[in-house]
């Protein structure tokens, strides 16, 4: 497959910078897409195509929205279950300080969830590590060691225990 931009560097947009270009448009709505490409190229320092700008103005409502989280990603794939996900990112806020959270109790409790939300598991969706991956970068969830006797300690007996102490 032939190119007619060899020698040009590739350059992606992050969603921060797609939002940046769409409030720029909406605050100068007279601006021509070559206008927009050399604003870009000023603020940026990247080289984009005229189809770029046309496919950001088109998409602008998902960019401008505050359903993303991590804005810096170059490409977000959304979620296929957002209900499912909504569930167990609580879930998972509500129980990080408590429990060591593993790749399995995650991947376990999506499953439970995704059963109760919809009946019987989808057996075409695999809580995969791939899936688990993207789950927690859509979330900004950072894994973390716990070193010593600190891992292994049940909290609940502690606060049971508490009391009597």
């Amino acid at each position: 497959m032939a190119s007619n931009l060899k020698g040009v560097k590739k350059s992606t947009l992050t969603n921060e910078m797609r939002r940046a270009l769409r409030e720029y448009k909406n605050d100068h709505p007279s601006s021509s897409q070559k206008d927009l490409q050399q604003w870009v190229q000023q603020n940026f320092h990247l080289s984009i195509s005229q189809s770029t700008i046309s496919n950001t103005l088109k998409r602008s409502a998902k960019y401008l929205s505050n359903e993303m989280k991590n804005s810096n990603v170059k490409r977000h794939k959304s979620a296929k279950y957002h209900d499912l996900e909504k569930v167990l990112y609580e879930w998972f806020l509500q129980y990080q300080e408590k429990v060591n959270m593993t790749r399995e109790m995650i991947q376990t409790k999506a499953k439970e969830f995704l059963q109760k939300t919809h009946g019987e598991t989808n057996p075409e969706f695999n809580f995969s590590s791939g899936w688990l991956n993207r789950f927690k970068a859509r979330h900004c969830i950072k894994s973390y060691w716990r070193y010593g006797e600190s891992g292994l300690v049940v909290m609940e007996n502690i606060e049971n225990a508490l009391p009597g102490i």
